[in-house]
């Protein structure tokens, strides 16, 4: 069993992760997930915004922020492509708590039965997700 996994977490703007990893746990549609070297193949999607936390070949711990998208497990590459992501350090608390704000604001004028209601909701909770991770790393981000 190879004892490292190569991770790569893509979105539309960028390949945000391209390396080996020792291990790797994400939250898909159906649970949580944690894949390690010599994980069968897999194919989930990751329905909400969330957290990927990274063991990186050191023993460190790096998390990061992911928004919907899918997550394959194929010779000893997982691959997350997402609508967004972000590496915890860039994440720009101004942006996210204006982000916060601007879906309260939609989310108190809208029908609780609309489908824009369900679009401003996912935009808070991702917005807080961001926050969460942001404010437990520790960090001031800065950077867009």
């Amino acid at each position: 069993m190879a004892s490292e996994l190569h991770l790569r977490v893509v979105t539309p703007d960028r390949v945000l992760v391209d390396r080996a990893v020792r291990a790797v746990t994400f939250h898909g549609v159906d649970g949580s997930y944690g894949i390690l070297p010599g994980h069968a193949p897999l194919m989930t999607a990751i329905a909400h915004a969330g957290a990927v936390e990274v063991r990186e070949t050191g023993g460190q711990t790096t998390p990061l922020f992911v928004s919907s998208g899918f997550a394959q497990v194929q010779g000893n590459v997982l691959t997350l492509v997402c609508e967004a992501g972000e590496m915890v350090h860039e994440i720009d608390l101004e942006r996210v708590k204006a982000a916060e704000q601007k879906a309260r604001e939609k989310l108190s004028h809208l029908d609780k039965l609309s489908e824009d209601f369900l679009k401003a909701e996912a935009s808070l909770q991702k917005a807080l997700m961001r926050e969460l991770l942001a404010r437990r790393a520790g960090g001031t981000g800065g950077m867009s």
